[in-house]
């Protein structure tokens, strides 16, 4: 049973959006899918360390798109809107509305990063960094992540570790206690990657001044039409239409989801 917690859960979500505040241009702009995967793999990274006890206490379910949480669902306007977050709603007859959001506050970033637990922050810096808002990537990662290639869809998600080694997803270098001295390094290992961020964000900056400054996307519908005919390009032709596709419901249960030498 899980027991949620809306207070770290309000806590990660603006953290996440802190983080994405320190990348720039619309790379920090992140709409509801990237705010609750990043969200899950923290749960997910926090869980490995804690014998399967997530940081949130969320009902993860397999559904759709992946993880999915209506509890987090429900908390990411009102905890960004207390940071006083911008959204930008995007505007699409063919993909349906949708909204992102962003901050710029490096105070704010320095205060939830006093706050949030040392293993959730690493998690969200980590994937935060790699992902930003790429939507395919992220969910493409998040797919192969153990309590998804174990779970069939609608079914709860399992944190528990794995008795098989091959199936951790956390390093083994990662799993030893966290004594008052490691603790104390890890605070300036980021305290340091703070200070060369800052350094990076300085550098782009100045970068700027002489080169012309791109201007951010259009997600409307020519930007999509725009995406789909590259894929097109590339031999990934986009068929329009309703399709029917059958799958025998043991193929979730299936070890070739999870074992890498057969999948």
């Amino acid at each position: 049973m899980t027991n949620f917690n809306q207070h770290k859960t309000d806590l990660l979500l603006k953290y996440i959006l802190a983080v994405a505040g320190q990348e720039s241009g619309w790379n920090r702009e992140l709409g509801m899918i990237h705010l609750i995967k990043y969200v899950y793999l923290a749960d997910l990274a926090y869980a490995e360390q804690h014998g399967g006890q997530t940081y949130t206490g969320i009902t993860w379910v397999f559904h759709h798109f992946g993880p999915w949480s209506v509890e987090c669902y429900h908390r990411i306007e009102p905890a960004l809107m207390s940071i006083d977050a911008i959204s930008k709603k995007i505007e699409s007859d063919k993909y349906g509305d949708f909204i992102k959001w962003y901050t710029d506050d490096d105070e704010l970033f320095d205060d939830l990063s006093e706050k949030i637990d040392l293993i959730i922050a690493g998690s969200v810096q980590k994937n935060v960094r790699k992902f930003g808002n790429d939507t395919f990537g992220l969910l493409d990662f998040v797919y192969k992540t153990p309590p998804m290639l174990k779970a069939a869809p609608e079914e709860i998600l399992n944190f528990e570790p794995s008795t098989d080694k091959s199936d951790s997803f956390i390093d083994d270098s990662s799993r030893t206690e966290i004594t008052v001295r490691q603790r104390k390094k890890q605070k300036q290992a980021l305290a340091a990657f703070k200070e060369e961020l800052s350094q990076r964000l300085e550098e782009k900056i100045n970068a700027r001044k002489s080169d012309v400054c791109p201007l951010p996307p259009r997600y409307d519908d020519v930007f999509f039409d725009g995406v789909a005919q590259l894929d097109e390009d590339e031999g990934l032709p986009s068929i329009e239409g309703e399709y029917i596709v059958n799958f025998n419901e043991t193929v979730w249960k299936s070890k070739s989801r999870y074992d890498s030498e057969l999948s």
